[in-house]
C-alpha cells in the first residue's frame, strides 16, 4: 500500500494548506486505489464513515531542515517491544500505519470478528511474518500524544 504525499490543499474548499498549518488527513480506497485526502480544520468533524486511517498534520515549510526517522531496524524493534504490551494497543496500530507508509509492512486485509472487533493483518518483509493488529484508533487528543511520543523516540 503506497500512501501519497500531502496535496496541501484542502479537499473540501480547495485552499491551499499554509506553511505551520495543521490539518487533517484521511486514507480511502476508491477503484481499487488509496486515496488520500486533506482538510483544512475548519473543514473538519470527523472521518467518514469508511476510511483505512485518519491522522493530523502539519504543513511543513519547505525551508525547514528535515527531520530524520530513525533506522529502519529501530522502528521494527519498538512494533517488536509494543507487540508485547497488550495496554499500547492504540500506539501499536498507529505505528504499523507508519511502518506501511514506510514499506516495512505490507497491509493484507482487515476482518471483523465475531464480537465486532476490526483487526487489521500486515506482513513484515523484512522479517518474513504476519502480524495481526487490533484496529484501536485513538481519539484526536489521544493521536496527537502518540504522534508526540513517535516523534520524540524515532525522529532526530
Amino acid at each position: 500500500m503506497e500512501v501519497p504525499k500531502a496535496s496541501r490543499n484542502c479537499f473540501v474548499s480547495g485552499r491551499e494548506l499554509l506553511s505551520g498549518e495543521s490539518f487533517f488527513s484521511i486514507l480511502v480506497e476508491e477503484n481499487d486505489a488509496y486515496v488520500r485526502k486533506d482538510y483544512a480544520i475548519e473543514n473538519w468533524s470527523s472521518p467518514p464513515e469508511k476510511f483505512i486511517a485518519w491522522w493530523k498534520s502539519v504543513v511543513q515549510n519547505s525551508n525547514d531542515k528535515k527531520l530524520k526517522l530513525a533506522p529502519n531496524d529501530v522502528l521494527l524493534d519498538l512494533f517488536n517491544q509494543i507487540n508485547t504490551n497488550p495496554g499500547q494497543a492504540d500506539l501499536l496500530y498507529v505505528l504499523s500505519l507508519l511502518l506501511i507508509r514506510r514499506r516495512l509492512f505490507r497491509y493484507d486485509r482487515e476482518e471483523q470478528d465475531e464480537n465486532g472487533q476490526k483487526k487489521m493483518f500486515v506482513y513484515s518483509i523484512k522479517e518474513n511474518n504476519s502480524f495481526e493488529i487490533l484496529v484501536t484508533m485513538p481519539n484526536s487528543q489521544r493521536l496527537e500524544e502518540i504522534q508526540n511520543q513517535l516523534a520524540n523516540m524515532l525522529y532526530d
